[in-house]
């Protein structure tokens, strides 16, 4: 280290400006890359720079003008690349275009109150998600079946699928195809279908955000207003960020739909919370859902919120 200490352990992998070492002693450290002055590895590591060259050695010495230099056993350091050039070591396989990373979660809050009052909540969402280095498929689904003293107050589900299509490391273009039913706001179902573009701000363990914006066109089945059909200007963020040493992570997504034919019509769904990690791979969460629409076609209001405690499972 710079500071002049010596740290043993089995060098996992660096990502951001944090190197992982699994230590006997104290489990696994991140270490600031910054701060480190050099190492060696019994078995050699994968560097991936910024540039997409990948670099294969045991040894790395990082200098205070900023370089980092790599040798051989029995020869001298030479200066090989930007000690802030490098993105990854030992960087998953699909980063390095071997295959596909599978990640996915499903959430559950179940509430069932059977005292002076009679309900049944019933709330479900998941992602399955598949990840190369050049492309991209999601699948997205969430159920709502509620009911308060015996009479349903919510019946709706909605289902994503995209294909993301990636021109440069963090800037890609795509197209998504989604249904959506809610009985309650008089929609028997709605199919948008659209290309996009995207961009793809930060994408690790610890910290993701991604912006999309795009056209697409709309079909409205309704059941007692007329149906519609309309062009649209759609947006969607999704961010999620690991805090206070992973102890939690805030995540933020929403979709927004702008009626290009009817301007003083859009809709926005969104969900906002914080997950808690539990162990082998299942999280607490607790969140908002806020879901707004100018026009209702039915009797209810532009506003719709909703506070839920969940558990669910995710992996990667």
């Amino acid at each position: 280290m710079k500071d002049g200490s010596v740290l043993m352990g089995e060098i996992v992998k660096k990502e951001n400006n944090s190197l992982m070492l699994t230590t006997t002693y104290a489990g696994t450290l991140k270490i600031k890359w910054d701060q480190v002055r050099s190492f060696e590895s019994k078995e050699p590591v994968s560097i991936l720079l910024k540039s997409e060259r990948l670099i294969s050695t045991r040894y790395v010495n990082n200098t205070d003008k900023g370089n980092s230099q790599i040798k051989k056993i029995g020869e001298n350091w030479k200066s090989e690349f930007k000690t802030d050039n490098v993105s990854y070591i030992n960087p998953d396989p699909w980063r390095l275009n071997k295959g596909y990373k599978v990640s996915g979660n499903i959430h559950f809050a179940l509430e069932s109150d059977h005292g002076n009052t009679v309900e049944q909540d019933i709330d479900i969402n998941g992602k399955l998600e598949f990840r190369s280095l050049t492309d991209r498929y999601t699948l997205t689904g969430i159920l709502e079946n509620d009911t308060d003293k015996g009479k349903q107050s919510e019946d709706n589900w909605f289902f994503t699928g995209k294909y993301d299509r990636f021109t440069t490391k963090n800037r890609y273009y795509g197209a998504l195809l989604s249904f959506e039913r809610d009985r309650f706001d008089d929609l028997e179902l709605r199919t948008i279908f659209g290309p996009y573009v995207g961009r793809q701000f930060y994408e690790t363990h610890d910290l993701n955000l991604r912006l999309e914006t795009g056209l697409s066109q709309v079909h409205e089945s309704n059941m007692k207003s007329d149906n519609d059909k309309y062009l649209s200007f759609n947006w969607f963020i999704d961010y999620d960020q690991y805090f206070f040493n992973k102890f939690t992570q805030f995540y933020h997504k929403h979709n927004g739909l702008w009626n290009l034919e009817n301007t003083q019509r859009m809709t926005l769904d969104s969900r906002t919370g914080f997950r808690f990690p539990l162990k082998s791979g299942f999280v607490a969460s607790a969140e908002l859902e806020f879901d707004y629409d100018n026009a209702p076609k039915a009797d209810i209001g532009k506003t719709d919120t909703t506070y839920r405690v969940k558990l669910g499972y995710q992996f990667e």
